[in-house]
């Protein structure tokens, strides 16, 4: 191998405007080798690329993986992932995203033939007690490794010969478009959001796959109004590093921006920046929102902001390590349509960082899934069966995989590239598939966790270790103070999915039934499961025999939700504790509603509570309580009475039809004990008394006194 050789393939990259993805495979003396040839032979000019690593390569300084997300926004005319730190593919799938046309992503492993066996440090996170990283099987990296020696678009260089890649001829070139846009479809979506500005109510989703020039064009479109009327916008996304390229158009046309406390002037605009959890607590007005990568907010906050703005911009990379658009489309654009009449659709399909039919861009595709797509969809009334499976079937049934994880996709927004290595390699993870007439239409992860030693529940208990893993015991033991739970066995419900067009039929609970059989026959004592709290998933699992036991004290900052984890009793021994943990979770749900708890949304309360043994009203409580409904004793002098009041009707209120106000101002003013002064409705003291004590009388209908 020469440098000449590479340069012939460059020159071929440069003129298509492609990207290659060049793989070293060798030992780390050889490899380094031949990457320090590369670096002084092409030449690879050091301030253009970066080492994604945490080895020290001659010539080149290493950015740790733990700061990838550093080189989002980020034009680079080449990268170096150093394989021998840990392949983490969400790491991977960003660097290459950054690569632009004419340029190498350089990927360096050891041999081929050794990578599947090398000690991966990326093993360490993927380890559950009582597994070790050597004790875990390679199956990511033998299929990764299989797909990379298949794929002709893969340029391979080993310490004995350069294999080049066989790039199929390009496509034809885009239509170019005019002005700053460098497409029609960057042109055509600018125009678009420049006309969303000026209706009364509207919203627009704009997908694209990655590299399309979607939050480009949001910045180009900025970058115009700015210049033509005050406007104020308010701009969130999971991450600051996602907007990037948004800042960077408008900066290309006036000055740096300089943000304080997250506001900026451009012109005559007014931008906000805000994380979806800081959004929802303040909902700052704004005559426009731009929610970029949408598909990795949650579908509550999501339909919490189209209830309260105008007009409203949907960003989302269709395929991507973010989140997945394909998600998005299908659990939220329904109700979209339904509060926004005039809802538009606009997908950018071409290219903007380099041509169509990019190989790196397909090779990508190929070895992370970033395309995976589920099944097609059934009808009903076939033949069902559900059925466990061996992870190593996987490997040798692609389709399968793609199928499975296309599933996987569709249920859960934060669903990344990295999902596929936990879904292969983690030690303690079963896969179970729903299947109608042969076609995979539903699959469940299950995590096999408990049976902890004593040494290692004192320690988690005394808040001295939280080891990776075991998520279900090591919360009740170290959040709940259960010790004896320890040894007990529990399977944890990690993703449960089933096709859009096979819902609503009793397929999910019949494979969460299947599951609880197959668990009763292997004496586990509970299932479980963690999710940010939503009254639609509450009454899901509720459903399906499960019963809150924990409510988590932080807010996740892009979900802006609580965790909740839930459990359903399998055992006898689980059985007769399980009453116990009930009772004290709700004590401790009351009691931190004034604190941890405050931000909790008052929707959720009633899903939360239910299943709950509400106290018994005596005659004494009945009687302080019809003095406060109907007659002048004081908020003060009732507020015990009208705690239990509250704790035995609150899984009635929607059945009521108690408006949000109405239960906000119950929350506010008793359980929270918040003044007049902190809730906006109704406005003043009085006005909330009234509307207390009328509120009041409604509950003490739905009761009745102890016997």
């Amino acid at each position: 191998m020469t440098p000449t050789d590479l340069a012939t393939l460059s020159a071929l990259l440069r003129q298509r405007r492609h990207r290659g993805l060049l793989w070293i495979n060798a030992d780390h003396s050889r490899g380094e080798r031949l990457l320090g040839e590369l670096v002084a032979g092409l030449p690879l000019a050091p301030d253009a690329g970066v080492l994604l690593g945490e080895r020290s390569i001659p010539g080149l300084t290493p950015l740790p993986g733990r700061r990838g997300g550093e080189v989002l926004g980020r034009t680079l005319e080449w990268a170096v992932y150093d394989a021998f730190s840990g392949f983490n593919p969400n790491h991977f799938a960003q660097l290459a995203g950054t690569v632009a046309a004419g340029g190498w992503l350089i990927l360096l492993s050891p041999p081929a033939q050794e990578w599947p066996d090398y000690p991966d440090p990326e093993y360490a996170r993927l380890c559950v007690e009582p597994w070790t990283p050597e004790t875990l099987t390679p199956r990511f990296l033998r299929r990764l490794v299989a797909t990379l020696l298949a794929d002709e678009g893969v340029t391979r260089l080993s310490a004995e010969r350069l294999l080049p890649a066989r790039w199929r001829a390009p496509a034809v070139a885009a239509q170019q478009a005019e002005g700053l846009c460098r497409s029609v479809d960057q042109q055509r979506a600018v125009a678009r959001i420049r006309a969303l500005t000026e209706q009364r109510r509207a919203a627009l989703v704009m997908t694209a796959d990655r590299g399309r020039g979607k939050s480009a064009a949001i910045g180009l479109a900025l970058a115009q109004l700015a210049g033509e009327r005050p406007l104020r916008v308010v701009v969130t996304a999971p991450s600051w590093q996602a907007i990037e390229s948004l800042r960077e158009r408008l900066e290309a046309q006036y000055a740096p921006l300089h943000w304080h406390a997250g506001e900026c002037r451009v012109g005559e605009l007014t931008l906000l920046w805000r994380t979806p959890a800081q959004l929802q607590e303040t909902l700052p007005p704004a005559d426009l929102l731009i929610i970029d990568e949408a598909a990795a907010v949650a579908t509550p906050l999501l339909a919490l902001f189209a209830r309260h703005y105008r007009r409203l911009l949907f960003a989302t990379t269709q395929h991507g390590y973010e989140g997945n658009g394909r998600g998005f489309a299908l659990r939220f654009r329904a109700e979209l349509a339904r509060r926004v009449p005039a809802l538009e659709e606009l997908e950018l399909t071409t290219p903007i960082r380099w041509a169509p039919d990019d190989p790196l861009e397909a090779t990508l595709n190929r070895a992370l899934l970033l395309d995976a797509e589920p099944p097609p969809s059934l009808g009903s009334e076939q033949s069902v069966s559900i059925m466990r499976i061996d992870r190593d079937a996987l490997l040798n049934d692609e389709t399968l995989l793609r199928e499975l994880f296309g599933l996987l996709v569709l249920a859960h927004y934060r669903t990344t590239p990295g999902d596929l290595r936990v879904l292969l390699d983690s030690p303690n993870l079963d896969v179970w598939l729903l299947r109608v007439a042969g076609v995979t239409v539903g699959c469940a992860l299950i995590a096999r966790e408990g049976e902890l030693s004593a040494a290692f529940a004192e320690a988690v208990w005394q808040g001295v270790r939280r080891p990776t893993g075991h998520l279900l015991p090591q919360a009740l033991i170290a959040h709940e103070g259960y010790e004896e739970v320890a040894p007990w066995r529990a399977w944890r419900v990690v993703r449960i999915a089933v096709h859009p067009s096979s819902q609503q039929q009793g397929l999910g609970t019949e494979l969460i039934d299947a599951i609880a059989q197959a668990a009763v026959a292997q004496a586990v004592d509970y299932l479980g499961a963690s999710f940010a709290a939503a009254p639609d998933l509450l009454r899901y699992w509720r459903r399906n025999g499960f019963e809150p036991v924990r409510v988590g004290d932080q807010l996740d900052a892009v979900s802006g939700s609580h965790a909740v984890i839930v459990l359903r009793p399998l055992s006898a021994r689980c059985r007769q504790w399980f009453p116990l943990a009930r009772r004290r979770y709700m004590k401790r749900l009351r009691y931190r509603l004034s604190g941890a708890l405050a931000q909790l949304p008052v929707e959720l309360l009633p899903g939360l509570f239910e299943g709950g043994d509400g106290p018994a009203l005596e005659a004494g409580d009945l009687h302080r309580l019809v003095g406060f409904a109907q007659h002048r004793r004081s908020l003060e002098s009732t507020l015990i009475e009208l705690d239990r009041l509250l704790l035995a009707t609150v899984s009635q209120w929607p059945a009521l039809g108690l408006a949000g106000v109405d239960q906000q101002l119950l929350v506010a003013r008793i359980w929270q004990q918040k003044g007049a002064s902190q809730i906006p409705e109704p406005q003043g003291a009085k006005a909330q008394l009234q509307r207390l004590r009328e509120l009041a009388a409604c509950l003490l209908e739905q009761v009745t006194p102890a016997p």
